[in-house]
Protein backbone atom coordinates (compact mmCIF):
# COMPACT_ATOMS: atom_id res chain seq x y z
CA UNK A 1 0.00 0.00 0.00
CA UNK A 2 1.38 3.36 -1.02
CA UNK A 3 0.98 6.70 0.73
CA UNK A 4 1.32 10.12 -0.73
CA UNK A 5 3.82 12.53 0.70
CA UNK A 6 0.91 14.40 2.30
CA UNK A 7 -0.33 11.23 4.03
CA UNK A 8 3.16 10.48 5.27
CA UNK A 9 3.39 13.95 6.81
CA UNK A 10 0.01 13.49 8.55
CA UNK A 11 1.07 10.11 9.95
CA UNK A 12 4.40 11.56 11.13
CA UNK A 13 2.75 14.56 12.81
CA UNK A 14 0.17 12.30 14.48
CA UNK A 15 2.91 10.01 15.79
CA UNK A 16 4.89 12.95 17.11
CA UNK A 17 1.82 14.33 18.87
CA UNK A 18 1.15 10.95 20.50
CA UNK A 19 4.78 10.72 21.63
CA UNK A 20 4.62 14.29 22.99
CA UNK A 21 1.39 13.49 24.84
CA UNK A 22 2.99 10.40 26.37
CA UNK A 23 6.03 12.42 27.44
CA UNK A 24 3.80 15.10 29.00
CA UNK A 25 1.73 12.45 30.81
CA UNK A 26 4.87 10.74 32.08
CA UNK A 27 6.31 14.10 33.09
CA UNK A 28 3.20 15.02 35.05
CA UNK A 29 3.31 11.67 36.82
CA UNK A 30 6.97 12.17 37.67
CA UNK A 31 6.24 15.70 38.92
CA UNK A 32 3.46 14.36 41.12
CA UNK A 33 5.76 11.66 42.47
CA UNK A 34 8.52 14.20 42.98
CA UNK A 35 6.04 16.50 44.73
CA UNK A 36 5.24 13.80 47.27
CA UNK A 37 8.94 13.03 47.78
CA UNK A 38 9.66 16.74 48.06
CA UNK A 39 7.00 17.10 50.76
CA UNK A 40 8.78 14.51 52.88
CA UNK A 41 12.16 16.14 52.29
CA UNK A 42 10.77 19.53 53.29
CA UNK A 43 8.56 18.39 56.15
CA UNK A 44 10.84 15.97 57.95
CA UNK A 45 13.45 18.63 58.85
CA UNK A 46 10.62 20.84 60.13
CA UNK A 47 9.26 18.02 62.28
CA UNK A 48 12.71 17.36 63.67
CA UNK A 49 13.13 21.09 64.33
CA UNK A 50 10.11 20.83 66.64
CA UNK A 51 11.51 17.71 68.32
CA UNK A 52 14.88 19.42 68.77
CA UNK A 53 13.10 22.43 70.27
CA UNK A 54 11.33 20.08 72.70
CA UNK A 55 14.61 18.37 73.60
CA UNK A 56 16.30 21.72 74.29
CA UNK A 57 13.15 23.37 75.72
CA UNK A 58 13.58 26.24 73.24
CA UNK A 59 10.36 27.23 71.40
CA UNK A 60 12.05 30.00 69.38
CA UNK A 61 11.41 29.81 65.62
CA UNK A 62 8.34 27.58 65.96
CA UNK A 63 5.76 30.12 64.73
CA UNK A 64 7.05 30.20 61.15
CA UNK A 65 6.62 26.42 60.86
CA UNK A 66 2.91 26.44 61.75
CA UNK A 67 -0.05 26.64 59.40
CA UNK A 68 -2.59 29.46 60.01
CA UNK A 69 -5.14 26.84 61.11
CA UNK A 70 -2.64 24.87 63.23
CA UNK A 71 -4.13 22.99 66.17
CA UNK A 72 -2.56 21.03 69.00
CA UNK A 73 -4.64 17.88 69.29
CA UNK A 74 -8.13 19.45 69.50
CA UNK A 75 -6.90 22.85 70.73
CA UNK A 76 -7.47 25.50 68.09
CA UNK A 77 -5.83 28.84 67.43
CA UNK A 78 -4.95 31.24 68.91
CA UNK A 79 -4.48 29.00 71.97
CA UNK A 80 -2.82 26.14 70.09
CA UNK A 81 0.52 27.89 69.51
CA UNK A 82 0.68 28.95 73.15
CA UNK A 83 0.03 25.38 74.34
CA UNK A 84 2.65 23.95 71.94
CA UNK A 85 5.30 26.39 73.19
CA UNK A 86 4.43 25.68 76.81
CA UNK A 87 4.69 21.94 76.22
CA UNK A 88 8.03 22.39 74.41
CA UNK A 89 9.46 24.25 77.42
CA UNK A 90 8.14 21.58 79.80
CA UNK A 91 8.79 18.35 77.90
CA UNK A 92 10.33 15.44 79.81
CA UNK A 93 13.97 14.75 78.94
CA UNK A 94 14.48 13.38 75.41
CA UNK A 95 17.55 11.36 74.44
CA UNK A 96 16.71 10.63 70.81
CA UNK A 97 13.93 9.97 68.31
CA UNK A 98 13.36 7.83 65.23
CA UNK A 99 10.89 8.15 62.39
CA UNK A 100 8.41 5.34 62.99
CA UNK A 101 6.39 5.73 59.80
CA UNK A 102 4.95 8.29 57.40
CA UNK A 103 1.60 8.37 55.67
CA UNK A 104 0.55 10.67 52.86
CA UNK A 105 -2.91 11.12 51.42
CA UNK A 106 -4.21 13.70 49.00
CA UNK A 107 -3.92 16.64 51.38
CA UNK A 108 -1.73 15.89 54.41
CA UNK A 109 1.51 14.15 55.35
CA UNK A 110 1.60 12.43 58.75
CA UNK A 111 4.95 11.71 60.41
CA UNK A 112 5.07 9.50 63.51
CA UNK A 113 8.13 9.39 65.72
CA UNK A 114 9.25 7.15 68.56
CA UNK A 115 10.78 9.28 71.33
CA UNK A 116 13.34 7.66 73.63
CA UNK A 117 13.92 9.06 77.12
CA UNK A 118 17.09 8.79 79.26
CA UNK A 119 15.60 5.86 81.19
CA UNK A 120 15.08 4.04 77.83
CA UNK A 121 11.29 4.32 78.05
CA UNK A 122 9.54 5.46 74.87
CA UNK A 123 6.53 7.45 73.76
CA UNK A 124 5.09 8.45 70.41
CA UNK A 125 4.81 11.88 68.81
CA UNK A 126 2.73 12.75 65.76
CA UNK A 127 3.23 15.77 63.50
CA UNK A 128 0.90 16.40 60.55
CA UNK A 129 1.68 18.72 57.62
CA UNK A 130 -0.69 20.54 55.29
CA UNK A 131 -0.33 20.53 51.50
CA UNK A 132 1.78 23.70 51.71
CA UNK A 133 4.34 21.95 53.95
CA UNK A 134 3.34 23.73 57.17
CA UNK A 135 2.55 22.01 60.46
CA UNK A 136 -1.19 21.52 60.66
CA UNK A 137 -1.35 19.44 63.86
CA UNK A 138 1.06 18.22 66.53
CA UNK A 139 0.87 15.95 69.53
CA UNK A 140 4.10 15.52 71.50
CA UNK A 141 2.76 14.16 74.78
CA UNK A 142 0.98 10.90 75.57
CA UNK A 143 -2.51 11.20 76.95
CA UNK A 144 -5.46 13.34 76.02
CA UNK A 145 -4.98 16.99 75.17
CA UNK A 146 -8.09 18.94 74.34
CA UNK A 147 -9.23 22.49 74.78
CA UNK A 148 -12.11 23.81 72.76
CA UNK A 149 -12.13 27.44 73.79
CA UNK A 150 -9.73 29.97 72.31
CA UNK A 151 -8.99 32.64 74.89
CA UNK A 152 -7.72 36.23 74.75
CA UNK A 153 -3.99 36.80 74.78
CA UNK A 154 -2.47 38.37 77.89
CA UNK A 155 -2.30 42.14 77.64
CA UNK A 156 1.06 43.91 77.62
CA UNK A 157 2.49 44.96 80.94
CA UNK A 158 2.24 48.67 81.74
CA UNK A 159 5.30 50.90 81.59
CA UNK A 160 6.90 50.18 84.96
CA UNK A 161 10.49 51.30 85.63
CA UNK A 162 11.08 49.98 89.15
CA UNK A 163 9.13 47.75 91.51
CA UNK A 164 10.10 46.71 95.04
CA UNK A 165 8.55 43.39 95.98
CA UNK A 166 8.72 42.24 99.63
CA UNK A 167 9.65 38.59 100.10
CA UNK A 168 9.56 36.06 102.89
CA UNK A 169 11.45 32.81 102.68
CA UNK A 170 10.34 29.26 103.23
CA UNK A 171 13.08 26.61 103.44
CA UNK A 172 15.34 29.30 102.00
CA UNK A 173 13.15 29.85 98.91
CA UNK A 174 11.71 33.32 98.11
CA UNK A 175 7.94 33.73 98.25
CA UNK A 176 6.16 36.84 96.93
CA UNK A 177 2.55 37.97 97.19
CA UNK A 178 0.72 38.20 93.88
CA UNK A 179 -2.88 39.38 93.60
CA UNK A 180 -4.89 37.03 91.38
CA UNK A 181 -8.51 37.96 90.69
CA UNK A 182 -8.47 40.31 93.72
CA UNK A 183 -7.12 37.64 96.11
CA UNK A 184 -3.59 37.71 97.63
CA UNK A 185 -1.65 34.56 96.74
CA UNK A 186 1.69 33.11 97.85
CA UNK A 187 3.92 32.23 94.91
CA UNK A 188 7.47 30.95 94.76
CA UNK A 189 9.64 33.37 92.76
CA UNK A 190 11.37 30.76 90.62
CA UNK A 191 13.67 31.80 87.76
CA UNK A 192 14.20 28.11 87.00
CA UNK A 193 10.58 27.75 85.88
CA UNK A 194 9.93 29.00 82.33
CA UNK A 195 6.37 30.15 83.00
CA UNK A 196 3.66 30.65 85.59
CA UNK A 197 2.02 27.58 87.14
CA UNK A 198 -0.97 27.68 89.48
CA UNK A 199 -1.69 25.14 92.19
CA UNK A 200 -4.70 23.07 91.10
CA UNK A 201 -5.64 22.79 94.79
CA UNK A 202 -6.75 26.44 94.71
CA UNK A 203 -7.37 27.10 91.01
CA UNK A 204 -9.81 24.71 89.42
CA UNK A 205 -9.85 23.78 85.77
CA UNK A 206 -12.35 26.42 84.59
CA UNK A 207 -11.95 26.21 80.81
CA UNK A 208 -13.99 23.84 78.65
CA UNK A 209 -12.00 20.80 77.59
CA UNK A 210 -8.94 19.29 79.21
CA UNK A 211 -5.20 19.62 79.15
CA UNK A 212 -3.56 16.48 80.47
CA UNK A 213 -0.20 14.85 80.10
CA UNK A 214 3.13 14.43 81.78
CA UNK A 215 5.74 17.01 81.13
CA UNK A 216 5.65 20.04 83.41
CA UNK A 217 8.93 20.56 85.20
CA UNK A 218 11.00 23.12 86.97
CA UNK A 219 14.75 22.93 87.18
CA UNK A 220 14.84 20.11 89.73
CA UNK A 221 11.59 18.24 89.28
CA UNK A 222 8.96 16.93 86.94
CA UNK A 223 5.23 17.28 87.28
CA UNK A 224 1.95 16.87 85.48
CA UNK A 225 0.03 19.63 83.77
CA UNK A 226 -3.52 18.99 84.92
CA UNK A 227 -5.55 21.82 83.44
CA UNK A 228 -5.91 25.47 82.49
CA UNK A 229 -7.32 28.24 84.64
CA UNK A 230 -8.60 31.48 83.16
CA UNK A 231 -7.31 34.47 85.15
CA UNK A 232 -9.06 37.82 84.80
CA UNK A 233 -6.30 39.82 86.46
CA UNK A 234 -2.88 39.20 87.97
CA UNK A 235 -0.77 41.87 89.64
CA UNK A 236 2.58 42.08 91.40
CA UNK A 237 3.47 45.63 92.37
CA UNK A 238 2.03 47.09 89.18
CA UNK A 239 3.32 44.40 86.82
CA UNK A 240 0.07 42.99 85.51
CA UNK A 241 -1.49 40.43 83.23
CA UNK A 242 -5.16 40.29 82.34
CA UNK A 243 -7.56 37.89 80.66
CA UNK A 244 -5.08 35.06 80.21
CA UNK A 245 -5.00 31.28 80.64
CA UNK A 246 -2.45 29.68 82.95
CA UNK A 247 -1.60 26.02 83.32
CA UNK A 248 -2.34 24.32 86.63
CA UNK A 249 -0.58 21.47 88.40
CA UNK A 250 -0.66 19.74 91.77
CA UNK A 251 1.86 21.67 93.89
CA UNK A 252 0.68 20.36 97.24
CA UNK A 253 4.09 18.81 97.93
CA UNK A 254 5.52 22.34 98.19
CA UNK A 255 3.20 23.19 101.07
CA UNK A 256 3.77 22.73 104.78
CA UNK A 257 1.54 23.23 107.81
CA UNK A 258 0.50 26.87 107.91
CA UNK A 259 1.80 27.70 104.43
CA UNK A 260 -0.47 27.79 101.39
CA UNK A 261 1.42 27.80 98.08
CA UNK A 262 -0.81 29.10 95.31
CA UNK A 263 1.68 28.77 92.48
CA UNK A 264 5.09 29.29 90.94
CA UNK A 265 5.99 32.63 89.39
CA UNK A 266 8.27 31.67 86.53
CA UNK A 267 10.46 33.72 84.28
CA UNK A 268 7.92 34.62 81.60
CA UNK A 269 6.22 37.00 84.05
CA UNK A 270 9.27 39.22 84.62
CA UNK A 271 11.63 38.37 81.73
CA UNK A 272 11.59 41.98 80.49
CA UNK A 273 13.04 43.24 83.80
CA UNK A 274 16.41 43.07 85.51
CA UNK A 275 15.93 41.25 88.81
CA UNK A 276 17.84 42.25 91.95
CA UNK A 277 17.76 39.75 94.84
CA UNK A 278 18.31 41.21 98.31
CA UNK A 279 17.65 38.39 100.76
CA UNK A 280 19.06 40.31 103.73
CA UNK A 281 16.75 43.22 102.94
CA UNK A 282 13.85 40.79 102.34
CA UNK A 283 13.00 42.16 98.92
CA UNK A 284 13.31 41.66 95.20
CA UNK A 285 13.68 44.77 93.04
CA UNK A 286 12.52 44.63 89.41
CA UNK A 287 14.13 47.25 87.17
CA UNK A 288 13.57 48.29 83.59
CA UNK A 289 16.92 47.43 81.92
CA UNK A 290 17.38 50.95 80.54
CA UNK A 291 17.24 52.42 84.06
CA UNK A 292 19.28 49.81 85.97
CA UNK A 293 22.70 51.48 85.67
CA UNK A 294 21.54 54.88 86.92
CA UNK A 295 19.44 53.34 89.70
CA UNK A 296 22.44 51.37 91.00
CA UNK A 297 24.56 54.55 90.95
CA UNK A 298 21.88 56.47 92.82
CA UNK A 299 21.75 53.73 95.45
CA UNK A 300 25.53 53.91 95.86
CA UNK A 301 26.14 50.28 94.94
CA UNK A 302 29.46 48.92 93.66
CA UNK A 303 28.97 46.15 91.11
CA UNK A 304 31.07 43.45 89.51
CA UNK A 305 29.81 42.07 86.21
CA UNK A 306 29.92 38.36 85.40
CA UNK A 307 29.03 37.53 81.80
CA UNK A 308 26.73 34.59 81.19
CA UNK A 309 25.21 32.63 78.32
CA UNK A 310 21.48 32.13 77.97
CA UNK A 311 20.46 28.53 77.32
CA UNK A 312 16.73 28.27 76.90
CA UNK A 313 15.20 30.29 79.71
CA UNK A 314 18.22 29.74 81.99
CA UNK A 315 21.25 32.00 82.34
CA UNK A 316 24.46 29.99 82.73
CA UNK A 317 27.93 30.86 84.02
CA UNK A 318 31.39 29.34 84.01
CA UNK A 319 32.16 28.38 87.60
CA UNK A 320 34.42 26.13 89.62
CA UNK A 321 33.46 23.71 92.36
CA UNK A 322 36.49 22.83 94.45
CA UNK A 323 38.65 23.89 91.51
CA UNK A 324 36.77 21.71 88.99
CA UNK A 325 35.36 23.73 86.02
CA UNK A 326 31.57 23.48 85.62
CA UNK A 327 28.76 25.30 83.83
CA UNK A 328 26.02 26.22 86.30
CA UNK A 329 22.67 27.89 85.72
CA UNK A 330 21.22 30.46 88.09
CA UNK A 331 17.91 29.34 89.62
CA UNK A 332 16.21 31.20 92.46
CA UNK A 333 14.04 28.11 92.92
CA UNK A 334 17.06 25.98 93.85
CA UNK A 335 16.96 25.50 97.63
CA UNK A 336 20.57 24.25 97.54
CA UNK A 337 23.18 24.22 94.83
CA UNK A 338 22.77 21.18 92.61
CA UNK A 339 25.31 18.89 90.94
CA UNK A 340 25.13 15.47 89.30
CA UNK A 341 24.48 12.47 91.56
CA UNK A 342 27.89 10.90 90.90
CA UNK A 343 29.84 14.06 91.74
CA UNK A 344 30.98 12.81 95.21
CA UNK A 345 32.40 9.67 93.59
CA UNK A 346 34.06 11.55 90.72
CA UNK A 347 35.45 14.41 92.84
CA UNK A 348 35.53 13.20 96.46
CA UNK A 349 38.06 15.82 97.59
CA UNK A 350 35.64 18.65 96.68
CA UNK A 351 32.85 17.55 99.06
CA UNK A 352 32.71 17.54 102.86
CA UNK A 353 30.09 16.34 105.32
CA UNK A 354 28.22 14.01 102.97
CA UNK A 355 24.82 12.84 104.26
CA UNK A 356 21.49 11.49 103.03
CA UNK A 357 18.51 13.84 103.25
CA UNK A 358 15.46 15.08 101.34
CA UNK A 359 14.98 17.85 98.79
CA UNK A 360 11.68 19.55 98.08
CA UNK A 361 11.01 20.08 94.38
CA UNK A 362 8.04 20.66 92.11
CA UNK A 363 6.57 17.31 91.13
CA UNK A 364 9.07 15.13 92.96
CA UNK A 365 7.71 15.43 96.48
CA UNK A 366 10.48 15.08 99.05
CA UNK A 367 13.01 13.08 97.07
CA UNK A 368 15.80 11.27 98.92
CA UNK A 369 19.18 12.65 97.87
CA UNK A 370 22.77 13.08 98.99
CA UNK A 371 24.01 16.44 100.28
CA UNK A 372 27.37 17.88 101.23
CA UNK A 373 29.35 21.12 101.55
CA UNK A 374 31.31 22.46 98.56
CA UNK A 375 33.27 25.59 97.64
CA UNK A 376 31.89 27.54 94.67
CA UNK A 377 33.92 30.11 92.72
CA UNK A 378 32.69 32.42 89.99
CA UNK A 379 33.27 36.03 89.00
CA UNK A 380 36.55 35.92 90.89
CA UNK A 381 34.78 35.34 94.21
CA UNK A 382 34.78 32.24 96.36
CA UNK A 383 31.81 31.09 98.42
CA UNK A 384 32.65 28.43 100.99
CA UNK A 385 30.48 25.87 102.78
CA UNK A 386 27.83 25.85 100.07
CA UNK A 387 25.10 23.33 100.84
CA UNK A 388 24.97 21.22 97.67
CA UNK A 389 22.57 18.48 96.63
CA UNK A 390 23.69 15.67 94.33
CA UNK A 391 20.90 14.42 92.11
CA UNK A 392 19.94 13.56 88.54
CA UNK A 393 20.64 16.54 86.27
CA UNK A 394 20.71 14.53 83.03
CA UNK A 395 17.88 16.61 81.53
CA UNK A 396 19.92 19.79 81.95
CA UNK A 397 23.17 18.16 80.85
CA UNK A 398 21.80 16.49 77.73
CA UNK A 399 19.60 19.33 76.51
CA UNK A 400 21.65 22.39 77.46
CA UNK A 401 25.13 21.27 78.51
CA UNK A 402 24.50 22.45 82.08
CA UNK A 403 26.31 20.67 84.94
CA UNK A 404 24.06 21.94 87.72
CA UNK A 405 22.44 24.90 89.46
CA UNK A 406 23.22 27.58 92.00
CA UNK A 407 20.61 29.70 93.71
CA UNK A 408 19.48 30.38 97.25
CA UNK A 409 22.75 29.29 98.88
CA UNK A 410 24.47 32.19 97.10
CA UNK A 411 21.53 34.57 97.53
CA UNK A 412 21.63 34.08 101.31
CA UNK A 413 25.17 35.50 101.32
CA UNK A 414 25.38 37.79 98.30
CA UNK A 415 23.16 40.52 96.88
CA UNK A 416 23.05 40.11 93.12
CA UNK A 417 21.22 41.21 90.00
CA UNK A 418 20.32 39.04 87.02
CA UNK A 419 19.86 40.64 83.59
CA UNK A 420 18.40 38.33 80.97
CA UNK A 421 18.53 41.07 78.37
CA UNK A 422 22.28 41.69 78.80
CA UNK A 423 23.01 38.06 79.78
CA UNK A 424 24.97 39.02 82.85
CA UNK A 425 25.00 38.77 86.62
CA UNK A 426 26.03 41.67 88.85
CA UNK A 427 27.60 40.94 92.24
CA UNK A 428 26.53 43.92 94.35
CA UNK A 429 28.26 45.44 97.38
Amino acid sequence: MCHSNHDKKVILITSLLMIKKSIITLGLALVAMAGQAQDARICQPKAEHILTAAKNHLPEGIDELLAPDFHYSTIKQPMATKVLKQIITQMPAISSWNLLDSEQDSSVLTLRYTITKPDSSTSEATIIFSDDNLVLEANLLPGKVSLQKANPTAKAMPEVKMVRVPIHRHDGLPIVTVTIDSKPCNMFFDTGAPGVILNSKYFDHNISGQVMGSGGHGAVGTGTVSGMHHVKSMDMGGITLSETDIMTSDLSNLETVGLAVHGILGQSYYKDFDVLFDFKGNEIVLLSPDTTHQWLLNEGYRCQSVKGVKKGHLLTFNCQVGGVPVVLAFDSGAQNNLLTSDWPQLHPSTVKGIKKTHLTGYGDGRASITKGKTTLTFGGRTFKKQQTAFSDVSRLKESKGIDGLFGCEILAKQKLLISYKRQELLLID
